[in-house]
């Protein structure tokens, strides 16, 4: 039986959380709940498909493969996260699939009720363009860094991004669990083999240290220091 869908489950979604001026009793009845187990695709590239879901508990990745069979990994959307945003605004197909990488409580809501919603709920709308502009600038930097940093480089600043996602210092600079070396290579743009090496020599300048699908930062100040991510910001 899937669980209830309740005012507290919708205030964890961050694009609601603290909304003054919000008809949470609306969006109960318009959004369905539903659970997805770990891989499980829950929507598809190119589907026609325009609704829009709240990210409850859990964790999902947008991603697209190319004819060859090449991954690339756009996003890791994590609890209070949304997706399906594109096609409900637009109402063009799927720019990307949509995997659980955990155990996931998903909210699914049409487009033609989001869009009712937002048009009701002005701050709503404000936050829903301050997220769009913020996921475009995130993936504006992630393609100036695949064209112009070494992997070395690119390996390191995506530590520093899972380090800070994840709230490592807080578990003892361990991040845990730790994406796979081909997890890694699929949102950096390039192979595991690239990652492995990458990995091996952090660990042989004791910066990391490895372990099962955990990497202990040992010296998060020189990572940050070698893959230059004091000086770079998504905030172009």
């Amino acid at each position: 039986m899937e669980p209830g869908l309740n005012k507290e489950l919708l205030q964890k979604i961050d694009l609601l959380r603290g909304l003054a001026h919000c008809d949470f009793g609306q969006l109960q009845n318009s959004c369905n709940l539903r659970q997805y187990q770990k891989n499980t695709e829950i929507l598809r590239k190119d589907d026609q498909s325009t609704d829009i879901f709240f990210v409850i508990e859990g964790e999902v990745v947008a991603r697209s493969f190319s004819e060859e069979g090449k991954e690339v990994s756009f996003v890791t959307i994590k609890s209070g996260g949304l997706f399906g945003e594109f096609s409900a605004i637009d109402g063009q197909p799927r720019s990307a699939s949509i995997s659980a990488t955990e155990d996931s409580l998903i909210a699914q809501m049409t487009s033609k009720d989001f869009r009712s919603l937002v048009t009701a709920t002005p701050e709503l709308g404000l936050r829903l363009v301050e997220l769009l502009v913020a996921k475009t600038r995130k993936l504006s930097q992630r393609i100036f860094e695949y064209g112009t940093l070494p992997v070395r480089i690119r390996v390191q600043r995506e530590l520093v991004r899972l380090y800070e996602s994840r709230e490592a210092e807080a578990n003892g600079n361990l991040i845990h669990p730790a994406p796979s070396h081909y997890e890694i290579a699929t949102r950096i743009a390039t192979h595991r083999e690239a990652v492995s090496r990458e990995l091996g020599q952090l660990v042989s300048e004791n910066i990391i240290e490895l372990g099962k699908r955990k990497i202990q930062i040992r010296d998060i100040g020189r990572l940050r220091e070698i893959s230059g991510s004091d000086n770079f910001s998504e905030e172009l």
